[in-house]
């Protein structure tokens, strides 16, 4: 049996206190500045902890945002401490999140995700089926954190239209175009051999290593070679009208594919 997970929405100093030592512990980078997140809760924002035995071992943060008369919810960060990781708690905090969201009057939650990052892509794209149609390069600039360090800051802009009833289930695989073809290396890694643009079918596959920090680690060259080429694939792609929504696995363990659609 498993410890229940308590979520609690937090504004307290001594809570966001502990949401800051969090965030450092799981990111390694400099923490949003605690007068930062009391003013944003105190103005439409959101922090949420997530608790076991009366432990913080997650949070979630988010803000107001505002773009072309319409106001939505920025989620900005979402940390789970590594003992605790990999158990769908994460999951947990954006679900929480959406409900919290629906009643501050939301009807929109957008954030940003490293699109080679597979266990984000799963959750995001996946399981909260959030969708994707915008590619920002290098988006951060230059970090110096484990996570971002070696390669360009490039950013899904995803979209979760809290407020819509469940959307169409994706097409099922075997229906998805391949236009990439990739191989393995020595070292057991996936690449891109090939690929093309050359399509507008209704659905098209494009992959991504299901561990880009491991290829990174042993082999840099090779992640900046995934970042240049998906990038490149991802942005005509996005051009043409396709939207990433769905997310397949295939090759065992090495590659999980994006199902991009084309929007009606």
């Amino acid at each position: 049996m498993t410890d229940e997970f308590i979520i609690k929405s937090l504004s307290a100093l001594e809570d966001l206190q502990e949401v800051q030592r969090l965030e450092a512990l799981v990111w390694g980078m400099d923490c949003v500045p605690i007068h930062q997140t009391i003013t944003a809760v105190k103005n439409g924002g959101l922090v949420l902890g997530g608790y076991i035995n009366g432990q913080l071992v997650g949070f979630q943060y988010s803000f107001p945002g505002f773009k072309d008369g319409r106001g939505y919810l920025c989620s900005h960060m979402l940390a789970i401490h590594p003992a605790h990781q990999k158990k769908g708690y994460g999951r947990l905090l954006k679900l929480a999140q959406k409900e919290e969201a629906l009643k501050k009057g939301y009807d929109l939650i957008t954030w940003t995700y490293d699109p080679l990052e597979s266990v984000n892509a799963n959750l995001n794209i996946g399981k909260l089926k959030a969708v994707c149609s915008t590619y920002m390069e290098d988006c951060y600039g230059n970090m110096k954190d484990t996570l971002n360090e070696g390669l360009s800051t490039d950013r899904f802009m995803v979209e979760w239209n809290i407020r819509q009833e469940a959307k169409e289930e994706t097409p099922l695989p075997d229906k998805a175009i391949h236009i990439v073809t990739t191989g393995m290396n020595d070292q057991g890694f996936p690449y891109i051999k090939d690929y093309h643009f050359e399509t507008n079918d209704e659905v098209i596959a494009i992959p991504i290593p299901t561990d880009i920090q491991q290829i990174k680690k042993s082999d840099l060259r090779l992640a900046i070679d995934w970042r240049l080429k998906t990038g490149e694939l991802f942005k005509a792609l996005f051009a043409k009208g396709y939207v990433a929504a769905g997310i397949e696995r295939e090759q065992g363990e090495n590659i999980q594919n994006y199902l991009l659609k084309k929007q009606e």
